[in-house]
């Protein structure tokens, strides 16, 4: 499951005014806009308008982009969005231009070198080579044009730390700023999802999350950001449900709190029904909202173990954002549970893994979830073997990199490199019972009794019921003076 932050910038149509008014109207108002262009076919407003219309909609990326920058060029003298403005269409360039931005800059923050986007986006007519100029390009005019103002500030430093990964000028930028505008709530908010996830600082974030609900007590951006943080990173779940509480109090139709606090109902609560009430409101709202769907699929998943409506979620997820890291990979996962026994379950599970690590390339988990697949599913020990290396060199202490390789390495006979893999595993996760396991096994093979029956001690602890009776089986032949278990054996999760 994944917390969500509040989007970097508020991406909505001239009209209808709300998310919902567009779901019960769409058809309708998509038809009134192209009858006003019928008779106005260069006027920018309407242009505008239904630029923001398509920005909406999922997979229509193309459109949305060649609507952008027919209002803007209609809006300037030379032909160009790169020209001077026209002194009549200044307000409503300066609106769009950073709406663009924002835009460009909100379909390319996962991946900003994703194909099929900018495919869409050369097809549509820019004839830029470089998605992130052209992006940087718009920020700047849009602060130009705005004189200083919040809203295209308000984007432009998430432009710059998430997209150009200018760290230190993001800073500078949203220092400056504050110091003029104390009083920009939603800034405040944004410079603390910069703190805590860039600058790991998170006495600095929890600050600048204060400031901003001191600055806007009902803005709700910055109350559901602070719940997040609480929830999150300083796990204080009795003051994160306050804030969650707060938000919806003040906006009970606000998606990303609805998805955020089903989750927290779900994950810290355990209250399923609630969760699941949350979810079903926050889709309604917005059916293409991705992370609701996402989370609804997998509190079916993990907490109502109904793997069928699952899937179909899950499914649905991938509809909306087809690289949804996340939910390729859990999709990836209950394929593996539900048809991974069959040669098509396991050509799909992998075609999953596949594009998981794609989406995702420098997550570890998700790499070494592929490696454990192919080990376990597949009996591919040496595509295995380079999978779960590539996790640990992201992430040294990676258990499920670890853990495996330490599988590999015992079933090849390495016992002693084996031994250091667990140890890892133990030193991130002290409990981890099938690494204590793992480690007796390969002190019984190096002779090594007395450490053994350590570790088999500790597994004993540790170990679940329904695995009780198979460790204290090995410790009975251990006993007897046998190998105390341990023949060739595959990764488990």
């Amino acid at each position: 499951m994944a917390l969500e932050l509040p989007p970097s910038s508020i991406f909505s149509p001239s009209a209808p005014a709300t998310i919902s008014a567009i779901q019960t109207e769409t058809t309708k108002y998509e038809k009134d806009l192209l009858m006003k262009m019928g008779t106005a076919p260069n006027d920018p407003i309407t242009l505008g308008a239904m630029a923001s219309y398509l920005g909406l909609q999922p997979n229509r990326y193309a459109e949305t982009v060649e609507y952008f920058e027919r209002c803007l060029v209609n809006c300037c003298t030379g032909g160009d969005i790169r020209s001077d403005v026209d002194d009549s269409y200044k307000l409503v360039y300066s609106t769009y231009v950073s709406l663009y931005a924002s835009f460009l800059c909100s379909c390319s923050n996962d991946d900003i070198s994703d194909p099929s986007f900018v495919g869409d986006y050369k097809k549509a007519g820019s004839g830029s080579t470089s998605l992130l100029e052209n992006i940087d390009l718009l920020y700047r005019r849009s602060v130009e044009e705005h004189d200083n103002e919040p809203n295209p500030i308000n984007d432009t430093p998430v432009f710059l730390h998430r997209n150009v990964k200018d760290y230190k000028k993001a800073d500078q930028m949203y220092e400056s700023f504050l110091d003029s505008h104390p009083e920009a709530a939603s800034v405040w908010s944004k410079y603390g999802n910069f703190l805590k996830s860039v600058k790991k600082d998170v006495k600095a974030a929890e600050a600048a999350y204060l400031k901003g609900i001191k600055a806007g007590p009902t803005n709700v951006e910055c109350l559901t950001a602070y719940a997040v943080f609480l929830h999150g990173t300083l796990q204080n779940y009795s003051k994160a449900e306050v804030y969650y509480s707060r938000a919806h109090e003040v906006d009970p139709f606000h998606v990303n709190n609805l998805s955020n606090y089903g989750l927290f109902l779900s994950e810290i609560k355990c209250d399923f029904e609630k969760s699941e009430e949350m979810y079903q409101r926050a889709m309604k709202i917005d059916p293409n909202h991705h992370n609701s769907i996402y989370n609804y699929a997998v509190l079916l998943d993990s907490g109502i173990k109904d793997k069928s409506k699952a899937e179909e979620y899950y499914t649905r997820c991938l509809e909306v954002n087809p690289n949804h890291c996340f939910c390729l990979y859990n999709l990836a996962i209950l394929v593996e549970e539900v048809r991974g026994s069959t040669a098509s379950g396991k050509s799909e599970a992998e075609a999953l893994f596949i594009k998981a690590v794609q989406a995702s390339h420098n997550d570890p988990m998700t790499i070494a979830d592929y490696g454990r697949f192919l080990l376990v599913c597949l009996d591919d020990v040496e595509r295995a073997k380079k999978e779960l290396m590539k996790a640990i060199e992201i992430d040294g202490n990676c258990v499920v990199g670890n853990y495996n390789l330490g599988v590999v390495e015992y079933n090849a006979g390495k016992f002693s490199g084996a031994l250091k893999y667990f140890g890892k595993v133990l030193k991130r996760e002290g409990n981890h019972w099938e690494s204590m396991r793992w480690s007796a096994r390969c002190c019984v093979k190096e002779g090594r009794r007395k450490e053994a029956e350590n570790f088999y001690e500790m597994c004993r602890k540790n170990v679940p019921e329904e695995d009780r009776g198979g460790v204290n089986a090995e410790i009975e032949d251990l006993k007897k003076g046998g190998k105390g278990g341990g023949g060739k054996r595959r990764g488990s999760k």
